[in-house]
C-alpha cells in the first residue's frame, strides 16, 4: 500500500526482494524467459488453471471459512474432469499429459 500511496519507484531487485515480483531476469533474456514460462502454463491443465484463477479472484473478498468452502467445491468439480484422470494416467505412465478441457 505504501508504494502505490507514494508513488515511489523500485528496483527489479528491491520488488523481487519485498515478494512483488517471483523473478527478475535480464532485459536481453527477457522474452525468452516469458516464453518458458507462457509454455509452462500452457502444458497445465485448463480447467485447473481456470479453477486457480477463479478461487484467488473471488477468494480475495471471502472469510476464510468461505474460501476454503469455495477451494473445495472447485476441487470436487475438478475431481470429476477427464483432464484429472489424464494427468493421473500420463503421471504414473510416465508422459506428458495431453489435457483437453474435459
Amino acid at each position: 500500500l505504501e508504494l502505490i500511496l507514494t508513488a515511489e519507484t523500485i528496483t527489479a531487485e528491491e520488488a523481487f526482494e519485498i515478494g512483488l515480483v517471483s523473478k527478475v531476469v535480464d532485459r536481453a533474456n527477457l522474452a525468452a524467459e516469458a516464453e518458458v514460462l507462457a509454455k509452462t502454463i500452457a502444458a497445465k491443465g485448463p480447467i485447473a488453471l481456470r479453477f486457480i484463477k477463479e478461487a484467488v479472484n473471488k477468494g480475495l473478498d471471502l472469510t476464510l471459512d468461505q474460501g476454503l468452502r469455495l477451494e473445495a467445491d472447485l476441487y470436487f468439480l475438478l475431481h470429476t474432469t477427464a483432464d484429472r484422470t489424464e494427468g493421473i494416467t500420463a503421471f504414473l505412465k510416465k508422459r506428458p499429459p495431453q489435457f483437453k478441457g474435459q
